[in-house]
């Protein structure tokens, strides 16, 4: 049960949250990921910025000094002070690990070859500590992995207190203080042991003989941002740590904290830049190292602004929390987020389907009994009733569906993740090999998981965001009803018929499909359906906006349907916005009017404006201004729509500062293909140039959806895919086998299935958010979100100049030949 008394009151928590009232009806919940910044904080260092004027400190002696008043700060908020460790600013974490590895003496003698100390890092480290072995490697130390079982129980293992040895090498053990991957805390009083020799035992199976002194390397990243570091009561060697994990605020700097007595091993610094030297000569091989030990390592001009914003960092945090716990706010922070874990840890432990299955599937190293042992960090996996996975990425689009802010996949945390999901060295290659990367989407492989769900708690959260949270996944994963689970079939595979035929599809004769069987002979197979025709075009002349229909036909152009997502809106800061962002974006519905060569917006209550769809040099010099943007990773040459047209869009989306961009002429943007392949141009389309909706399967889809709430027709349904090409055909899915299609006299290449997201939650009439039909499509196909196929134009099949494609063409296919058996 939660202890109401340890966490923050109510009336704190408003004014907590009158601090982020940015986030509206956000829900954030990754605060392991970065910590909020309060609005009190910018405003504060808004205002100490434009009233004093800070300088380069190498030229500033005032400058100087404050950063060394914010330097004895910083120590004091981790309970120490200069006379015990040393503060080094870095870059962040990261670069804090890599600059002691870089400077680490593992050999005390340098003639010494047959001493040299090991580097030992738990396989459960972050990324960033992983890597410091090809360092180590390349200084000759011995490099050593320690399972997660193996150091716990290695470190409670009493050491015999050893003096330092006067010959042998410097070993670094390095270890996080609390996991990235699932907020478990790694024992800190056990620093001393480790220094005292409990580790030897261990290495001695992977070394003949130990004989070195021992050093630790904390990364507590992860454990500052919620929990108070004492460095009275432990004293590691070297700790590191980046701020914006602990306040917000600044990013790109962090610290490197080093404990006096230590400093010496810190001797290998090879590289020197400006003011970390006291003497130089530039023509001879000579230079003599600061004697101050923090100025030796903070090469170049600091981030001297970002060091100066600490102190109102530190004010601000010290003055918006309140000292319940141990008239301390870490300890306040450290209570008040466990306590928001515990309870969404206890409901979701009682979390089931109708039929008794669990629903999750947790990762975890403590069960919340213990506060030392646990952050405020949840770590899991959805199950769904018939015990298969959720796949972490739909559950992604659905989090962001109901705008709840998470992290999913591995965090950087590899080792954790292998552990936990019970994968072998050899699992994790064969994901690789199929396909798999860091940090991507593809969320299960043959049904098993290749990462989980994160959620991690700060100051400013709430039971109501675990309530939400909670809801959330009770709404879309849980409380739906039961729906029998089909395996979609290859209707042509099943065919006795083709079974037994070798070859490949290659031919099509009066709507009839042929293959070529080991004689070269053709075979017949049976029409797919009497009839498949193109019902119906839609183009989509802004990204993200609503559709203009086509009646008749249409021309083909370069990139795909001519004016097809030729324009797109974004922000002030350049970036494309699009209805993930703000659904009212579907209410734009754009008109070409050929004969008036305009683009005509419309948008409910709004006056319509018109923009010419043809624009002469001058015209773009004086209206409008080159601009740069990025779709999909690319960067896009626009131009600029002049400010009558962003004022509209602005007031009709509610969003100040938005612009209306169309791309170049000249952008020369293009399908991703392999090399040898002939590339196609693309528009403002994220993957391909054409996107085909089977009606069939829509109508398929809708008759598996089974939540009373959604309301949609088929015509409404069809529209929230967004295809540019909709047809009409008696069978469903058989499009997903396709190779290419002709269209009337235009032919098109299949280039795959389309990925999902939430979007297809929008109702693209209203702009409303559903659960459906995302849901259904990842219960349907296994977690995998793909609906239509996309397509590009390879051209016209007698060769013709006609570029216009026609609504009610016939359509003929070809099947996929990789699907039939050999």
């Amino acid at each position: 049960m939660t202890v109401l008394s340890q966490i923050i009151k109510p009336d704190d928590m408003i004014k907590i949250t009158s601090e982020f009232a940015r986030l509206g009806d956000r829900c954030y919940l990754d605060n392991a990921g970065a910590t909020l910044y309060p609005k009190s904080l910018i405003t504060s260092i808004n205002e100490d910025l434009l009233k004093n004027v800070y300088m380069n400190p190498h030229t500033d002696k005032n400058t100087k000094d404050y950063i060394e008043q914010i330097r004895c700060l910083i120590l004091k908020h981790f309970n120490t002070d200069p006379s015990t460790y040393t503060l080094i600013f870095t870059s962040g974490t990261t670069q804090a690990l890599k600059l002691v590895i870089e400077s680490f003496q593992f050999m005390k003698n340098e003639d010494d070859d047959l001493n040299c100390g090991s580097f030992v890092y738990l396989e459960d480290n972050h990324t960033s500590v992983v890597g410091l072995r090809e360092l180590a490697v390349d200084k000759d130390a011995e490099v050593v992995h320690i399972a997660h079982e193996d150091f716990l129980n290695v470190i409670n293992t009493k050491a015999k207190q050893t003096s330092k040895y006067t010959n042998g090498g410097n070993s670094l053990v390095a270890y996080p203080a609390q996991s990235n991957f699932n907020g478990f805390k790694y024992p800190l009083n056990c620093i001393e042991n480790i220094k005292n020799g409990c580790l030897n035992n261990h290495l001695k199976k992977h070394l003949c003989e130990i004989n070195s002194d021992w050093y630790v390397l904390l990364d507590a990243a992860a454990y500052v941002a919620t929990s108070k570091l004492d460095l009275t009561k432990v004293q590691p060697d070297f700790v590191s740590l980046s701020f914006y994990k602990i306040f917000g605020f600044p990013t790109g700097l962090g610290a490197l904290l080093v404990k006096k007595s230590s400093e010496n091993v810190l001797s290998q610094k090879r590289y020197f830049g400006g003011g970390t030297v006291d003497a130089l000569l530039s023509n001879e091989h000579y230079h003599i190292k600061r004697e101050i030990f923090h100025e030796r390592f903070e090469d170049g001009s600091l981030s001297f602004l970002s060091i100066i914003s600490l102190k109102q960092c530190l004010d601000t945090m010290y003055r918006i929390i309140p000292r319940i716990i141990h008239d301390d706010i870490m300890e306040t922070i450290s209570y008040h987020t466990f306590y928001l874990a515990k309870d969404l840890y206890c409901q979701l432990l009682d979390l089931r389907h109708r039929n008794g299955t669990k629903a999750i599937k947790f990762y975890l190293d403590s069960d919340f009994s213990d506060i030392t042992k646990q952050g405020g960090v949840l770590t899991f996996n959805l199950v769904r009733e018939d015990g298969t996975y959720i796949g972490f990425s739909e559950f992604q689009h659905m989090a962001d569906l109901f705008n709840i802010s998470v992290r999913t996949g591995c965090f950087c945390n590899s080792g954790s993740c292998q552990r936990h999901l019970h994968m072998s060295n050899k699992d994790m290659k064969d994901m690789y090999n199929a396909g798999h990367r860091c940090g991507d989407e593809v969320d299960l492989i043959n049904g098993k998981p290749t990462g989980a769900i994160r959620i991690s708690f700060g100051y400013y959260n709430t039971f109501e965001d675990v309530d939400k949270f909670v809801n959330m996944i009770c709404r879309c994963f849980v409380n739906a009803k039961a729906r029998k689970q089909k395996r979609i079939i290859n209707h042509f595979v099943e065919t006795p018929k083709i079974k037994h035929y070798n070859g490949n599809v290659n031919k099509i004769i009066n709507e009839q499909i042929y293959f070529k069987n080991v004689d070269d002979v053709l075979i017949n197979i049976p029409p797919m359906s009497t009839k498949i025709i193109l019902k119906e075009i839609c183009i989509f002349p802004i990204k993200s906006c609503g559709a203009f229909k086509i009646l008749s036909g249409w021309n083909i152009g370069p990139k795909g349907f001519e004016y097809d997502r030729e324009w797109m809106i974004v922000k002030d800061n350049g970036v494309c916005l699009t209805q993930k962002q703000n659904t009212r974006m579907c209410m734009i519905r754009p008109q070409i009017d050929l004969k008036l060569k305009v683009m005509i917006l419309n948008f409910p209550g709004k006056t319509p404006i018109s923009i010419p769809l043809e624009n002469s040099i001058n015209e773009v010099q004086k209206n409008g201004s080159l601009c740069h943007s990025k779709v999909c990773t690319d960067m896009i040459k626009g131009i600029d729509c002049g400010d009558e047209v962003a004022d509209w869009i602005s007031e009709a989306l509610e969003v100040s500062f938005l612009r209306l961009i169309r791309q170049s002429s000249n952008d020369n943007r293009s399908l991703k293909k392999k090399k040898d392949e002939d590339k196609k141009l693309l528009s403002l389309s994220n993957q391909a140039q054409y996107l085909l909706i089977n009606k069939a399967t829509v109508k398929w889809l809708s008759e598996k959806i089974k939540d009373p709430l959604f309301t949609d027709d088929l015509n409404h349904l069809t529209d929230r895919f967004r295809g540019n090409l909709i047809i009409e055909m008696e069978q469903e899915l058989l499009e997903r086998e396709w190779h290419s299609v002709i269209i009337g006299n235009h032919e098109f290449k299949v280039e795959g299935q389309c990925p999902r997201c939430q979007m297809v939650c929008i109702d693209q009439q209203t702009g409303e958010k559903t659960v459906e039909p995302l849901r259904t499509i990842a219960e349907q196909f296994g977690g995998k979100l793909r609906f239509g196929i996309y397509l590009s134009y390879v051209g016209t099949v007698n060769k013709s100049d006609d570029r216009t494609l026609k609504t009610y063409s016939p359509i003929k296919a070809i099947l996929n030949d990789d699907n039939i058996s050999r």
